[in-house]
This record gives structure tokens, C-alpha cells and sequence, in this order.
């Protein structure tokens, strides 16, 4: 009697995974080019001392990256996308179908997001030892948490009355000015940047991937109860009809 309810939504779920896998460049992309970007910064530095850390300091800004990207350009961003080409106002006009879409649209950039975790550890974890699959099982908890952070404000986003082109805009202008943010409060202690790096989600997110769930306890708990409360928001007021549709 509980299944059949759920079916609906993993069943779309596994539709819109087989989608986002159907576009392989974009899909590993964007844990390659991270990757990469790690590569070139390990082998410039100098310091014997930076380049002998642990894994988890080492890469945590690079896992909090990746997560920012498939909340706001997975997640948020085709949420708007199927909005502007009339998908939602074809499918999803009902709250049932609306319930359905949205969970299973988190379905399934919950499981891209493994993959998207999984697929990076394995291509950084090498220059620093063996591969652990207790580690790897670390790894994506904490950052699965800090997808949910990071869905919060993109998921919030996307009940802006704004169109396809902008919203791309938006999320890059967003995602560039967090990481900015949050790698320059790391050489400097003015007060100005200490205050803003409190509500950056990606110093957040940093902490949760550097100490772990069990010792940001306080941020965790204000992650989950932040996205029960969006989660709700988006049902209730989520665009169906495309902006354009509007003029």
C-alpha cells in the first residue's frame, strides 16, 4: 500500500539519471575539471609542508565546490529549465504531480551527486595513498550533507519569476562569488570577510568536509531543519508556467 506511492516518484528519478547520463561530457566535466584544477595546484606548490596534508584538507574545498555545482546547475537549475520549456505546465499541475516531480527530481541528483563524489575520489584519493572504502563511505556522508546546505538557497532560487539565460547567469555570478569568498578569507583575517564568511554556505560546507557531521552538529542540525523548511516553500510556491509565457 506504501510502495506504489513511491514508485512514481524513483521511477521518474531513474528518468531524469538516465537523462543527465546521456550527456557524458557535461556529466564528467564537472569532476574533471576540479580534478584537474587539483592536480595543477598540488603540483605548484612549493611548500613541502601544504603538499604532505591529509586528504581531507587538501581537497575539501574542491568536494564543497562540486556540491555547489550539482545544487545549483543540477538540482535548482533544471527545475528552471523544465519550467521555461513548458514541462511543468504540461505535467505538473496538480500538488500530487507536483510532489512527485520534486522528489523525484531530488531522487535523483541525490544519486548523481554520489556519483559525481565517488567518481573525484578516485581520481584524487591515489596521490595521496590507497583508496578505503570506510574513507570513501566518510567522504560522500559529508558531502551529501553539503549538497543539502547548498540546495537550500539554490532550491529557494528557483521561485524567482526569471528566465532560463538569466538564471544561468545567476547561479555562475553566485557560485563564482562563494568560491572567491571563501578562499580569500583564508589569507586574511580582516573583519569584513570574517563577518561575510558566516554566511557563506561554502565556508560552511568546508567545515562539514574537513571535520566532519559528528563535530559541525550545531551546522548540521540547521541544514536539516533549513531544508525541511525549503523543501515546503518550493511545494507550495514553485513557478509552474515558463516566464515567457507572461508578455
Amino acid at each position: 500500500m506504501y510502495i506504489y506511492p513511491l514508485s512514481k516518484p524513483i521511477l521518474l528519478s531513474m528518468l531524469f539519471v538516465k537523462e543527465q547520463l546521456k550527456e557524458p561530457v557535461a556529466v564528467l566535466w564537472i569532476v574533471i575539471s576540479p580534478a584537474v584544477t587539483f592536480y595543477l595546484i598540488t603540483y605548484a606548490r612549493i611548500s613541502g609542508e601544504e603538499a604532505t596534508r591529509d586528504y581531507a584538507s587538501a581537497t575539501s574545498w574542491f568536494y564543497a565546490f562540486i556540491s555547489s555545482s550539482v545544487a545549483l546547475f543540477g538540482l535548482a537549475f533544471y527545475i528552471v529549465g523544465r519550467r521555461e520549456s513548458g514541462f511543468l505546465r504540461s505535467f505538473v499541475y496538480t500538488r500530487r504531480t507536483k510532489l512527485i516531480f520534486l522528489v523525484g527530481q531530488f531522487l535523483a541528483y541525490s544519486f548523481m551527486s554520489v556519483i559525481y563524489c565517488s567518481v573525484f575520489y578516485v581520481l584524487t584519493r591515489g596521490y595521496f595513498g590507497s583508496m578505503a572504502m570506510e574513507e570513501w563511505i566518510v567522504i560522500v556522508g559529508r558531502f551529501y550533507m553539503c549538497l543539502l546546505l547548498f540546495s537550500t538557497p539554490s532550491l529557494l532560487l528557483t521561485l524567482l519569476p526569471i528566465g532560463f539565460q538569466n538564471t544561468n547567469t545567476l547561479f555562475s555570478m553566485i557560485s563564482v562569488g562563494m568560491l572567491a569568498l571563501g578562499i580569500g578569507s583564508l589569507n586574511t583575517s580582516h573583519p569584513v570577510l570574517n563577518v561575510i564568511g558566516i554566511f557563506n554556505p561554502m565556508e560552511w560546507a568546508n567545515r562539514i568536509m574537513t571535520m566532519g557531521v559528528s563535530e559541525s552538529a550545531p551546522v548540521v542540525a540547521g541544514v536539516v531543519g533549513l531544508i525541511s523548511v525549503t523543501g515546503w516553500l518550493v511545494f507550495r510556491f514553485l513557478l509552474i508556467n515558463p516566464v515567457w509565457s507572461r508578455y
